[in-house]
């Protein structure tokens, strides 16, 4: 009797051991999208204004009062020139153009004088005329020694360099006490301003990075942050030796600590011009074997089931990927806790999406 009610007990136990259990997942849908191929790129931080600032007379350098790092605004004085003989030179033009300023007034009142005794016939017409010539050589003199003043007066302001835009001094070329020529750099002056990034793209890429063209650009001091900006122009400018091409980026100015020279990256987004069936990159599975499938979630006869799709993966953007064969629009994918289901494995569909 004993025996028998154990064959009958284990016997009601045998539908609770062969029940199945679900796996939890959550899934997704394959949608059909406009195809962005993502190209990355690298390069720098540049600015707009770089000037390797130079005299534009020879001299000695008298005073430098700016370091690198500085900042100074448009117009500071960077630089002087010992301009002790220039002074002297320049106090000489101006005794001589008040000289012949002096001698133009007393000729011109003779000239005055003589004109006022002509009409009582006290003095010959052939002196005024003389005068008058008299009159003007001297105004022709004093011309001449304004324009020598004025020159004069160039060469002195030329001792000083002032900046011509505001900026940071980026080096110091020269020191103290050394001589310096025309043309040779004494400082480098960049502006914090219109910054822009300069981008190397492979030349297979350019002819289809037209201006306008998006970027996802990564900035050193900013991590987890991408901007999105469009290309500004294309630069025939190549590497022969990378086989690269620059295109430039116009960024905003309130991107936080940026400097030129800093490096960046980012996406190319090349828009493809047709359509495919994307799905998120979380639902591909590669194998050893190099098959990649993904895990459909077929309904059947009421059960959600785990059923294996080998695809082809194509283009990868934005958290998505291509799907070229295997899968169509509108299909339920696994996403979370695909690692290890099995064929026709019965499914606890957390997020359930219409079939």
């Amino acid at each position: 009797m004993l025996r028998a009610v154990l064959i009958v007990s284990l016997l009601s136990l045998a539908p609770l051991a062969s029940a199945e259990t679900a796996v939890p997942v959550r899934v997704t849908s394959s949608s059909l999208q406009p195809l962005t191929e993502v190209v990355p790129v690298s390069g720098s931080v540049t600015t707009a204004r770089v000037a390797t600032l130079s005299a534009e007379v020879q001299g000695r350098v008298a005073s430098l009062p700016v370091e690198e790092g500085q900042q100074v605004e448009q117009g500071a004085l960077l630089l002087t020139l010992d301009d002790e003989l220039a002074q002297r030179d320049l106090d000489g033009e101006r005794a001589e153009v008040a000289r012949l300023s002096s001698t133009l007034d007393d000729t011109r009142r003779r000239l005055g004088e003589a004109r006022t005794l002509i009409e009582r016939r006290s003095i010959a017409a052939s002196e005024v005329r003389s005068l008058e010539a008299e009159v003007a050589q001297a105004d022709a003199a004093l011309a001449g020694a304004r324009a020598s003043l004025q020159r004069r007066e160039a060469e002195v302001r030329r001792h000083r360099l002032v900046a011509p835009f505001s900026g940071v001094i980026s080096r110091r070329l020269t020191e103290l006490g050394e001589w310096v020529q025309p043309g040779t750099g004494v400082l480098e002056l960049i502006t914090l301003q219109q910054l822009r990034a300069d981008l190397q793209v492979p030349q297979r890429y350019y002819a289809r990075a037209e201006p306008g063209s998006q970027v996802e650009l990564q900035f050193e001091g900013h991590p987890g942050e991408r901007f999105t900006l469009p290309v500004t122009a294309r630069i025939p400018l190549s590497s022969q030796q990378a086989r690269t091409f620059l295109l430039r980026i116009e960024l905003p100015e309130d991107i936080p600590g940026l400097i030129p020279g800093m490096s960046v990256r980012g996406d190319l987004l090349l828009d493809q011009q047709r359509q495919g069936v994307v799905v998120s990159r979380d639902a591909l599975l590669r194998h050893a074997d190099g098959r990649v499938a993904v895990w459909r979630v077929v309904n059947e006869e009421g059960q959600w089931r785990a059923r294996e799709q080998q695809v082809e993966p194509g283009l990868a953007f934005d958290g998505l990927i291509e799907l070229r064969e295997g899968l169509q629009a509108g299909e339920q994918v696994v996403v979370e806790g695909n690692e290890s289901l099995r064929e026709g494995q019965l499914l606890n569909v957390l997020n359930r999406e219409d079939d």
